[in-house]
């Protein structure tokens, strides 16, 4: 069974494939979503600083500083940096790109009016205790007042209901008769992505929680929550996950 360390690293490998790396530049390129727009408009004040987490190869990096905001953008995946300065070149655009752990950030206490974390990038996160250390984090490092937009996935059942049973199945029914679960928690899940007819290397790792959870979590990292729904609520788009909702979450003082 892996442990949390080798899960994070199934995640830095299969976002370095080639065919990760070509829909990364192409999504980039695209620019942010209308979600994005409104609320980035409607929740930092202009001219502010940004750190984006787990940039990717930049998308919301680039439409930010282009939107006058003063970005820092860090990614865990060393080749997603290498693609965001590419991309940088091809843009003509300068901006501060560098490899960093959404849990341990490699900042000062207050250093940022904002941060953000898009297209549910924090679900990526293995373990609920690393999950809430990055909240932590960005809670540390932001300036009383700042402003966190977070996204996540958040567990539904309807048509999903069989698939969570088969999950219960397998945590709680087969895995204490030392049947081989690769899921450490539940609401992991492990998945095949195939991205424009291109098969990926490995299956992928997300936690989907509850939005409960992750309400919980936001609040014990000190945060205010001010505002969350869909993304599809928020604005009518066509979505690649329609489970993406966005969590506005305020440093008070």
């Amino acid at each position: 069974m892996p442990n949390f360390d080798s899960i994070k690293n199934i995640v830095v490998d299969e976002y370095s494939t080639e065919p990760a790396q070509e829909r990364y530049r192409k999504n980039t390129r695209a620019g942010l979503w209308k979600s994005e727009t409104i609320l980035f408009e409607k929740y930092l004040k202009p001219g502010s600083s940004v750190l984006d987490i787990g940039c990717g190869s930049g998308r919301t990096s680039f439409a930010l500083a282009k939107m006058g905001y003063k970005v820092t953008a860090i990614d865990l995946t060393p080749a997603m940096i290498a693609s965001a300065k590419q991309l940088g070149k091809e843009f003509d655009m300068d901006l501060d790109f560098r490899l960093g752990d959404a849990t341990n950030l490699d900042f000062e206490k207050e250093s940022f009016d904002n941060a953000v974390f898009s297209f549910n990038g924090w679900d990526n996160i293995p373990g609920r205790e690393n999950r809430l250390k990055s909240l932590q984090e960005v809670y540390r490092v932001l300036k009383p007042g700042g402003v966190y937009v977070l996204t996540s996935h958040v567990r539904k059942m309807g048509k999903y209901t069989p698939f969570w049973i088969a999950q219960w199945m397998k945590m709680y029914i087969l895995k204490p008769f030392g049947y081989k679960v690769m899921e450490k928690e539940w609401g992991d899940r492990f998945f095949k992505q195939e991205q424009s007819g291109l098969k990926m290397k490995n299956k992928q790792f997300a936690c989907i929680p509850s939005l409960k959870e992750i309400k919980y979590q936001i609040a014990k990292a000190g945060f205010t929550l001010e505002f969350y729904d869909y993304r599809n609520n928020i604005s009518k788009e066509e979505l690649t996950a329609g489970n993406c909702t966005f969590f506005i979450c305020k440093k008070n003082g």
